[in-house]
């Protein structure tokens, strides 16, 4: 038998049901990692090198996450386009077609499966022609749906039907299968024959002339992420395994540096909304920078004018307009017409759609007396007083404002003299000061860093370019800010410099005072 080097995920629909967790449903972060780069994964542990994803509902975004992806793993990754998303999933999987010549593994792209179930599918005895499906025989299991998942019904290894409906069953589709050119040509004609252009449907032709296998896995784990409930029971079991990373080489004694985000991506993106944290983590940045304004009603929205009338089709100041009135605004049309509908995010919406993925960086526009206790309050409902990195950049004015929140988050004044961070340093729990461009020189750098503050530079304008960044490096910033995530990226990955994890609360400590930052 011939190993499996292929792998046909489909990642192209839009995942109505677990919104509130990401725009994106390939992207939805699943302990540190979306859920796409968990399915590659599990794949890749046993042989798979290539992939073909077939991607629909915000095709670009996902587009470029993979090709980061695919560097990183050195993997072989084709994308295929499938304009007709919203239809059945036969339809992602017939787009793949033309890239699959042989035998390939066909998965979900929300389907969060132990690795090992590959290689149950790997060893199983397939006659010439049969399509194979990965199997829960367990009616028990705490972890599956019963009103959303597919059932199975089987007897002597061959699937007899399969639907979501069916209520005599003794089986669950865990959504793996091992396939070849038969399912193809079986979707092809359920569709024909029947209008149903289903996976399903095609396995339904196949079981008819007994060429539709189940494989048993056994008590393998699998989850389908496809609710806020299962996406809950799929975190607690990842915080209790370690999945497989391959190609990622440790180096000693050198500190990374983080890529922020500038208002998600400004320059790819409508910005702060929830499609530009998407495009920004895409491109690699593993911090994000948003701006909060608070509404008339007491919520903080992202919204970096105190008018909405650039960003926005609608007028007025944010403070005179309620949330319910915001969120009435199209937020994304002026940025391109892919972009419309895309709504105003209120900072609970957009925690929950960075949460694990992302440092936060709260860029505080002003707000109430009590505004520090609004912040700590939905923070702390959405859990990011427990681990969480959140730095909040406090402007002069906002300063004593928000000093309620340290040490729980980092409060991150911008320079303004060596003298005033001495006493800024020695007087507040302090960990970070920003430093914008316009007053960057390396005497300031080092005076931030002399009293024991990680440096948070800003490049954007002019000087968000590679002389810029090497400026960054060389002063010994930690974080970077930029409109040019792709470019910044692409710097600190040249030169083996890029953080790719998620600094939490305990995050790396100052250098020893005198010690410079290595560089490739």
């Amino acid at each position: 038998m011939a190993h499996i080097k292929d792998c046909l995920i489909v990642a192209a629909g839009k995942g109505t049901r677990i919104k509130g967790l990401g725009d994106l449903k390939p992207m939805i972060n699943l302990g540190g990692k979306p859920l796409i780069e968990h399915a590659m994964l599990a794949a890749a542990s046993s042989g798979v090198d290539h992939f073909v994803i077939v991607v629909g509902y915000k095709a670009e975004l996902l587009e470029t996450f993979l090709e980061g992806i695919a560097k990183k793993y050195k993997w072989k990754v084709t994308t295929v386009f499938n304009p007709d998303f919203e239809r059945e999933n036969g339809i992602s999987v017939l787009a793949g077609e033309p890239y699959l010549k042989g035998d390939f593994f066909l998965a979900m792209c929300d389907h969060v499966v132990e690795p090992s179930l590959y290689a149950i599918l790997q060893k199983a005895e397939l006659p010439k022609g049969a399509v194979g499906l990965g199997v829960d025989l367990d009616m028990n299991n705490p972890t599956v749906d019963v009103e959303d998942v597919t059932k199975v019904f089987y007897k002597d290894g061959l699937i007899r039907n399969i639907d979501k409906k069916l209520t005599t069953y003794n089986a669950y589709d865990t959504g793996i299968f091992r396939a070849g050119p038969a399912l193809f040509a079986a979707i092809k004609t359920s569709e024909k024959e029947f209008g149903d252009c289903s996976i399903s449907g095609g396995m339904r032709l196949l079981a008819k002339s007994g060429n539709a296998r189940a494989i048993d896995v056994g008590r393998t784990p699998w989850y389908d992420v496809d609710s806020l409930d299962m996406h809950e029971k799929a975190s607690v079991w990842m915080q209790m395994v370690k999945m497989p990373e391959p190609n990622k080489p440790a180096i000693p004694g050198r500190r990374k540096i983080v890529a922020v985000g500038h208002r998600g991506a400004k320059k790819f993106a409508p910005e702060n909304t929830l499609v530009a944290h998407e495009a920004a983590f895409a491109m690699g940045a593993r911090a994000i920078e948003f701006d909060v304004r608070c509404t008339k009603d007491g919520h903080f929205v992202l919204m970096h004018d105190a008018n909405v009338s650039r960003t926005t089709n609608g007028q007025g100041r944010v403070k005179d307009l309620t949330l319910a009135e915001i969120k009435q605004l199209d937020a994304g049309s002026s940025k391109g017409p892919q972009y419309k509908g895309e709504q105003v995010p209120s900072l609970r919406e957009a925690l929950r759609n960075v949460k694990g993925r992302y440092i936060v960086d709260i860029d505080f526009k002003g707000g109430p007396k009590n505004s520090a206790e609004i912040l700590a309050k939905v923070s702390h409902e959405e859990g990011f007083d427990q681990g969480q990195l959140v730095t909040i950049f406090a402007r002069w004015q906002h300063f004593k404002l928000l000093l309620d929140l340290c040490p729980d988050y980092a409060l991150r004044p911008h320079f303004i003299t060596s003298g005033r961070t001495r006493k800024l340093s020695t007087r507040h729990q302090l960990e970070i000061m920003g430093l914008r461009r316009l007053s960057f020189s390396f005497k300031a750098a080092q005076s931030i860093r002399n009293n024991d503050l990680h440096l948070f530079c800003n490049v954007m304008g002019k000087h968000d370019n590679e002389k810029g960044y090497d400026d960054c490096v060389k002063a010994g910033a930690l974080f970077i800010q930029t409109d040019h995530i792709d470019k910044l990226v692409q710097y600190l990955e040249d030169r083996d410099l890029l953080e790719t994890q998620v600094l939490g609360r305990d995050y790396l400590p100052m250098l020893p005072q005198g010690e410079d930052l290595k560089t490739a």
